[in-house]
C-alpha cells in the first residue's frame, strides 16, 4: 500500500487536501504535536470517510529538535513496516503542515529513510531526495560498524581496531582515514595515545544509519 504521510496543524486543511488532490495514496496518516480533534482534521476524516478510508494520527513530542526527527523517524519506519501482515508499505511524505521545525525534522527524517517527500502549499514540489536511498547506502558496511563502534564514546585506536575484527587492522585504519576525510569522526592525542569519537555531524549520520537499517 501507498501511505500518504503529512505534517499537520489545525488550520492545515488547504495544504492537506492538495496533496491528497495531487499525490497517489491508499491511506492517509498525519503527524502533528498535538492533540487531534480540532475542526480541520474533523473535516479530513469526513472527507476521507466518504471513500471509507480513516485517518490515522501519530503525535510527536515536542522537544528538542533531533529528538523529533527521530520520533518521525520511527513512526516512519513503523508505517514502513507492517509488523501485522509482514508486508511492506510506500511512503510519501508532504512537509508543508505544522509548524517550520515539525516540516524540517520531517524532511530530516525523510532524508534519512530515503522516503518520497514533497511540499504542498498552492503548488506541489517535489523535494530533492533520493526515493529509496537510505543513509546506510551511503556508507559501505566496514563504514557502518566503526560509527556503531564508536556511539556515545571517545574510545583509543587500539581498540577501535580490536572492535573491528576479524577485519585487518589496516582496513580499520583506512575506514578511520575515510571517515575523517568526511568530518564524521574526530581524533585528539592524550597522554601519547590517539583518541576517536564521532563529530557531532557524524552523530548524527551514525543515528540515521541505525534508523535506516530498521528497514
Amino acid at each position: 500500500m501507498r501511505i500518504l504521510v503529512s505534517t499537520f496543524t489545525d488550520g492545515d486543511d488547504s495544504k492537506i487536501l492538495l496533496a491528497m488532490r495531487q499525490l497517489p495514496y491508499g491511506r492517509l496518516v498525519l503527524i502533528g504535536l498535538g492533540d487531534a480533534d480540532g475542526p480541520s482534521i474533523q473535516r479530513i476524516r469526513k472527507l476521507e470517510g466518504l471513500s471509507g478510508n480513516d485517518v490515522g494520527y501519530r503525535e510527536i513530542d515536542a522537544g528538542q529538535f533531533m529528538e523529533m526527527v527521530d520520533s518521525i523517524s520511527e513512526e516512519l519506519t513503523a508505517l514502513v513496516l507492517d509488523k501485522e501482515t509482514g508486508s511492506r508499505n510506500e511512503i510519501a511524505i508532504n512537509i508543508s503542515g505544522g509548524s517550520k521545525i515539525l516540516g524540517d525534522a520531517a524532511l530530516l527524517a525523510a532524508f534519512r529513510l530515503g522516503v518520497e517527500a514533497y511540499h504542498c502549499d498552492r503548488v506541489v514540489i517535489k523535494l530533492p531526495i533520493l526515493k529509496g536511498a537510505t543513509a546506510k547506502d551511503r556508507f559501505t558496511e566496514l563504514q557502518v560498524k566503526l560509527m556503531d563502534v564508536l556511539v556515545d564514546r571517545e574510545t583509543s585506536l587500539g581498540d577501535v581496531v580490536r572492535a573491528m575484527q576479524p577485519h585487518s587492522k589496516a582496513s580499520a585504519e583506512r575506514t578511520i582515514r575515510e571517515l575523517k576525510k568526511l568530518h564524521i569522526i574526530a581524533s585528539r592525542t592524550e597522554g601519547g595515545k590517539v583518541l576517536i569519537s564521532l563529530s557531532p555531524e557524524g552523530a548524527e549520520v551514525a543515528r540515521a544509519t541505525k534508523f535506516a537499517r530498521g528497514l
